[in-house]
């Protein structure tokens, strides 16, 4: 259990520093906890997705609130949700990206940043592939290096 804690508590101090610290834009490791974090807290997905979201919400207290944070969170919700059905990490890493780049886009379209129309829609998808890349790219990064950190945990050489 206080492993749990330990695990926990690191992934919201990780989220907390890293929205705060300069970085690329979307080059972080929220998508990667929220498809880690259900793994080391099995069956507690409510838990897993309150203190992603919590961490969340302390980055936008620092930086302010915005008008997508729905949509933002919405995607978080749906990845965890999605590794919570157990399948493969790195499929998992994908399509929390994925989902997450279909969600917050929508909710920058819907914002009338662009037209309402097809062609708006997808120019707002268009202008939004070089955040996907790095979405992509941070999660992937920091779903390896979470799963490095257990690897070596569980073969003893953290102890």
């Amino acid at each position: 259990m206080l492993e749990k804690i330990l695990w926990i508590v690191g992934f919201a101090v990780l989220l907390g520093i890293s929205r705060i610290i300069p970085h690329p834009p979307n080059f972080t490791p929220l998508l990667a906890v929220a498809v880690f974090i259900p793994t080391i807290v099995k069956d507690q997905e409510l838990e897993a997705t309150l203190i992603t979201l919590g961490a969340m919400f302390i980055g936008d207290l620092y930086w302010g609130l915005h008008g997508f944070m729905f949509w933002t969170y919405a995607s978080v919700v749906f990845a965890v949700m999605f590794t919570a059905l157990g399948y493969n990490i790195w499929i998992n890493a994908i399509s929390a990206s994925v989902v997450f780049f279909i969600v917050t886009n929508f909710g920058v379209w819907t914002a009338g940043y662009y037209t309402y129309t097809v062609q708006g829609l997808i120019a707002c998808y268009v202008a939004a592939i070089p955040f996907f890349t790095n979405t992509l790219l941070g999660t992937l990064f920091y779903t390896a290096l979470f799963k490095g950190i257990t690897q070596l945990r569980y073969t003893r050489l953290l102890r």
